[in-house]
């Protein structure tokens, strides 16, 4: 007998990749599973290495908590870390390459 082993298509690792690294960072400190700044810095760092740290200062890091953090609470909870994926995908797309980048800030 022939035994099929489906494997995972892209889209499905995707997602998988997705919430477990959402559940890696949120709340290594022992809180909710929510990204606190620290957490959300650690997983930019670890997770988009080449994105980060040298082109992060600390001045983007608080401005992206600020974007990410729609309730305010000072954290990022799943879904505003997977709408900030979504914006992601969307700055990484092509087309929206060629926007201008916003004012640098002073640090």
């Amino acid at each position: 007998m022939i035994v099929k082993v489906r494997m995972a298509q892209p889209l499905e690792q995707a997602l998988a990749a997705i919430v477990l690294t959402f559940q890696d960072y949120a709340g290594a400190s022992g809180e909710k599973p929510k990204l606190c700044r620290a957490e959300l810095k650690e997983l930019l760092r670890k997770e988009l290495p080449t994105w980060t740290p040298t082109e992060f200062r600390e001045c983007d890091y608080d401005k992206l908590m600020s974007a990410l953090d729609t309730n305010k609470d000072n954290e990022v909870d799943f879904e505003e870390y997977v709408h900030s994926l979504a914006r992601l995908c969307l700055f990484c797309h092509e087309y929206f390459r060629e926007c201008p980048p916003e004012p640098p800030c002073s640090q």
